[in-house]
């Protein structure tokens, strides 16, 4: 974990069918503990807490054959948070460090200029 407290992912029309389905952290990963990554395939990881900007959280470690966040239930995952966000290309994903096992995460929406990536 380097002294980097948050990351910004992009959403473009590239990686908007993915980014609805899975959260890659390949390069976001040191914004992680290493022990939230799954040992082997199949042990898991450390879970890390991402308190959402919906009032909800999610609880998961990191794949280490994807690189992503495990949970992507639509009850309590990254699949419902996508959903309800209802992301679009211009958007970014805000992940904020809180502490070493908590971030929060936000949405921040794209402006008329940002509407073109």
């Amino acid at each position: 974990m380097t002294s980097r407290d948050h990351a910004e992912i992009p959403v473009t029309k590239d990686n908007l069918w993915f980014l609805e389905r899975y959260l890659n952290l390949f390069d976001v990963l040191d914004l992680f503990p290493m022990d939230a990554i799954s040992p082997s395939e199949t042990e898991r990881g450390n879970p890390i807490v991402l308190r959402t900007d919906l009032g909800f959280d999610i609880v998961s470690d990191i794949d280490r054959t994807k690189m992503q966040l495990r949970n992507r239930s639509k009850v309590h995952g990254w699949t419902r948070w996508t959903k309800e966000k209802a992301i679009v290309p211009g958007d970014r994903i805000i992940i904020r460090r809180i502490n070493e096992r908590e971030y929060s995460l936000t949405c921040l929406r794209s402006t008329v200029s940002d509407a073109g990536i």
